[in-house]
């Protein structure tokens, strides 16, 4: 079972916007199969302390930078658009995991998580609590970068069949910018669906389908934020029924239509 790999960026727009500081960074190829990106932010008094969060299907560690008080969680990606609560005036280092990404294991699985919208980075993930301390203690966001990377190549763990599978399926995805359904999945893998399903679910946390909906999702966010875009072009290539059909599906998941999202996001 072979598929080259595709690469999954999804984008919080937001999070961007919403930052007195912002700065990112792809990471090295050797940690590209488990990270999609490592970043650095902080809000200042003058914006909202509530920053807004699109689903992505990542799962995403957080460190609070805080000198009196650090602190560490995993958030989980939300299954629609919504605000999470952050301190100002404080720097949050951050790295968003691939779905299928296997150097940080969990005391419960990722379907698990998802019921919470973040939880304590130590109390569910089998890592030291000295990573905290040494993040913190760092000053830079280069230093961040290069002190988390060496600590995640020192815990890349064998690829199991589940994993194989599921990065294939994954791929499909990717590849397809989410339109593809279940059946597609299981004829390429030679699995039942069902089966398919059950792996996908236990790996991810999401259904095949639902995970294909945030990866439509997130191509049709970054392509809407693009400068010039045509909204009949982009619901043709995002494969929607018509207008109405992307408005009503964008909707669901942001709480505003396309083109309000796309004024008040677009990068000036």
């Amino acid at each position: 079972m072979l598929l080259q790999s595709t690469a999954f960026h999804p984008t919080q727009p937001e999070m961007i916007s919403h930052s007195s500081s912002y700065i990112e960074c792809k990471p090295d190829n050797a940690l590209s199969s488990d990270i999609s990106l490592l970043y650095e932010f902080k809000i200042n008094e003058q914006l909202p302390s509530l920053l807004p969060v699109i689903p992505d299907g990542c799962l995403d560690l957080l460190f609070c930078c805080d000198p009196s008080h650090p602190f560490a969680v995993v958030a989980v990606s939300p299954r629609h658009r919504c605000s999470y609560h952050f301190r100002t005036n404080v720097s949050y280092f951050g790295v968003r995991l691939i779905p299928d990404q296997t150097s940080l294991q969990f005391h419960c699985s990722v379907k698990e998580l998802l019921q919470y919208e973040q939880l304590p980075l130590f109390e569910i993930a089998k890592v030291e609590g000295s990573l905290l301390e040494k993040i913190a203690s760092l000053s830079t966001f280069q230093e961040r970068v290069a002190f988390f990377s060496s600590f995640l190549l020192s815990r890349q763990n064998e690829k199991t069949e589940t994993h194989t599978l599921v990065s294939y399926c994954l791929n499909m995805i990717y590849a397809a910018k989410g339109m593809i359904n279940i059946r597609k999945l299981a004829e390429a893998t030679g699995y039942t669906d069902r089966y398919v399903r059950k792996k996908f679910e236990q790996s991810i946390g999401f259904s095949p389908k639902s995970f294909s909906q945030i990866v439509r999702l997130q191509y049709s966010v970054q392509e809407l934020l693009s400068q010039n875009i045509n909204i009949n072009s982009l619901v043709e290539r995002c494969d929607f029924y018509d207008k109405a059909h992307f408005y009503k599906d964008f909707e669901k998941y942001m709480s505003l239509t396309p083109m309000q999202y796309k004024n008040t996001y677009s990068p000036k």
